[in-house]
């Protein structure tokens, strides 16, 4: 059975990962978009380096611990990350001021290994759909009169408040042998076959 998928909005970990990345790369002060991203199979941050990097100095915005931690820290395995992350996002932050939105996404799909990675997770072909979404949004957006990685993440914030246009990816097709559940306005001019029209 195949359902519409009408109230489903994309709001999965894939797409909430690549999103927090696109918010530190307009603004790095958002201190939960940073920690998100650290956490994520991106970087793979443990709980533990995140807090020793908290440490080094609780008072100033977490992007601020992070510099002043890749100075700081004595322990060398978590040096070599923190210097990691900071030369990717460093180089990301000065790719988007040339490089298209959809251009960018697809860019860190391909240098993190991340478009591969979720497929190897559960529902892996559906995640990889939805960030493949991402990217096709990205290249509508483009098309629009707004410019700006701060622009576009206010229209995905726009479209998953207040439509259903970022239902989660469907991976079958419209010629798929499949029941499909949906209401008689979602079936309107698809001319099936054979309807059943329940509690009539």
């Amino acid at each position: 059975v195949f359902t519409d998928g009408a109230d489903e909005y994309l709001d999965t970990i894939e797409i909430q990962t690549i999103m927090n990345l696109l918010k530190i790369l307009d603004n790095p002060l958002d201190d939960i978009a940073v920690v998100t991203v650290l956490r994520s199979p991106i970087f793979g941050f443990t709980d533990n380096e995140i807090t020793e990097i908290r440490l080094i100095n609780r008072d100033v915005y977490f992007w601020n611990s992070i510099l002043q931690a890749s100075n700081e820290v004595e322990n060398e395995k978590l040096k070599s990350k923190i210097d990691k992350f900071l030369t990717k996002i460093s180089e990301w932050k000065e790719e988007k001021d040339y490089l298209q939105i959809s251009e960018l996404i697809w860019k860190i799909y391909v240098e993190t290994g991340f478009y591969n990675y979720v497929s190897l997770m559960t529902n892996g072909a559906v995640r990889q759909a939805n960030l493949k979404m991402l990217f096709e949004r990205a290249k509508e957006y483009e098309k629009t009169s707004f410019k700006g990685l701060f622009n576009f993440i206010r229209f995905i914030e726009n479209l998953k408040n207040s439509s259903s246009d970022l239902a989660s990816a469907k991976i079958i097709g419209e010629n798929e042998d499949v029941v499909r559940i949906m209401s008689i306005h979602k079936s309107k001019g698809l001319e099936f076959p054979i309807v059943f029209l329940a509690n009539c």
